[in-house]
């Protein structure tokens, strides 16, 4: 029988990130990407964590597109599924699209550090990425990025950042608060992908 370790410790703040592939976007992929280049070509988009890049504005929720619409309520619903077991499978609150917009990144297009705070989950949807899903080992152009809120534990093994290499067909869930950044990217390919905020909410009374 082993000894227990005196020295056990307990982890503190974990900060979970729910990556899945919607189903059924491949279908969609073609048309999904043509309306969000008309958009870019019609306005101007507004100026947030992008940085030599296009991120809609108001527009983005106002065009009545099916494939948008489709994909939104597919992520409202992944959400509601993921985070069940963290809001008492959703028994008094409930879960809703705060915002939504979509990111256009050319070759030098990145996003700076940034929060979604004080929403309560955020995400991302990719559209189309071009070859970065075959970047060299190591090469995290255009990779999305998390930064460790908590540094210090690099010593102890939990530190560094997060880098996750984005598809087509991906959504990435994590916690509105959580720091993060998108590597430039070094492609004329485009990357196009939606990013969106979720918020809880008292259930309505029916």
């Amino acid at each position: 029988m082993s000894t227990p370790d005196p020295f056990a410790p307990i982890s503190l703040f974990p900060l979970p990130i729910f990556p899945t592939v919607l189903a059924g976007f491949e279908p969609r992929q073609a048309k999904m990407l043509e309306e969000i280049l008309e958009l870019r070509a019609k306005y101007p988009g507004v100026r947030r964590s992008n940085r030599n890049a296009w991120h809609s504005g108001d527009e983005f929720l106002n065009h009545p597109s099916e494939h948008i619409a489709w994909m939104l309520q597919k992520v409202v619903k992944f959400g509601t599924l993921a985070l069940a077991k963290y809001y008492d499978n959703w028994a008094t609150t409930e879960l809703g699209l705060a915002g939504a917009w979509a990111n256009v990144l050319g070759n030098g297009g990145w996003n700076a550090p940034h929060h979604h705070f004080p929403l309560h989950w955020s995400g991302v949807f990719y559209v189309s990425v071009g070859s970065m899903a075959n970047n060299p080992p190591g090469d995290p152009s255009g990779h999305i990025e998390f930064l460790n809120p908590t540094p210090w534990l690099s010593p102890m093994g939990q530190g560094g950042n997060f880098v996750y290499p984005p598809k087509p067909g991906l959504a990435i869930l994590f916690p509105s608060s959580l720091y993060h950044f998108v590597h430039p990217h070094f492609t004329d390919e485009l990357r196009v992908s939606v990013a969106y905020n979720l918020l809880i909410t008292p259930k309505r009374r029916t």
